[in-house]
């Protein structure tokens, strides 16, 4: 459930939003989430397949990791808006040059982002 906090062995970790406002793919009312997960002090957030959404903006996190791919989730132009709203040091696209979206729209998002380390995956190699 979206919001809640939790701490599973001496895991700790929060759900976020995670849905589509225009697609049909992950409507809000399934109540998906993303995570936000604190490891060594250090928070990881994972958006899962969402939209940029207004739940979102104001994330604190030292890492996000955010789909990129524009089919089932925000396009890269959307990620890199809400990349640049949110508190992260560093940016990780995903869901890209697979199945959805094309291999470029990681470097595309990277030319958007203001501020923030970008850490690119080569899709066929790894990071």
């Amino acid at each position: 459930m979206p919001g809640n906090k939790y701490n599973i062995d001496n895991i700790e970790f929060e759900t976020t939003y995670a849905y589509n406002e225009t697609k049909q793919f992950h409507p809000k009312g399934n109540r998906w989430v993303g995570f936000i997960i604190i490891l060594d002090g250090e928070k990881y957030f994972i958006a899962g397949d969402t939209d940029n959404i207004p739940e979102l903006q104001n994330i604190k996190t030292d890492f996000a990791f955010l789909p990129v791919g524009g089919t089932y989730t925000m396009d890269y132009k959307e990620a890199a808006k809400l990349a640049n709203s949110i508190d992260a040091k560093t940016v990780i696209p995903t869901h890209y040059g697979s199945v959805a979206g094309e291999k470029e729209d990681g470097e595309r998002f990277k030319s958007l982002i203001k501020d923030k380390e970008v850490i690119l995956f080569n899709i066929s190699k790894g990071v």
